[in-house]
């Protein structure tokens, strides 16, 4: 894997396994449409966690980490506002 490379190297393993999409998409930690939508490159910036995350699930089996929801600011409750 090389880091200038990797959206291109990320891009070709996706289009070998097109049926796997919903697997690697789940095991990368991006939805099936964020994969469809890269492969056409309508992704200009996939961000490099992202694409790192997806190598490693489709060449290293190694899952992404679960996101932790972001902590809600104060007078915030899921995203709403609270009391206002």
């Amino acid at each position: 894997m090389s880091t200038p490379d990797l959206d291109v190297e990320v891009r070709e393993l996706l289009e070998k396994r097109r049926g796997a999409w919903p697997r690697i998409a789940k095991g990368g930690g991006v939805s099936h449409s964020w994969i469809s939508q890269f492969v056409r490159q309508k992704i200009p910036n996939p961000g490099y966690a992202t694409l790192r995350a997806l190598w490693r699930y489709m060449v290293e089996g190694v899952e992404a980490a679960p996101e932790t929801a972001p902590e809600s600011a104060p007078g915030e409750l899921d995203g709403a506002k609270v009391g206002v």
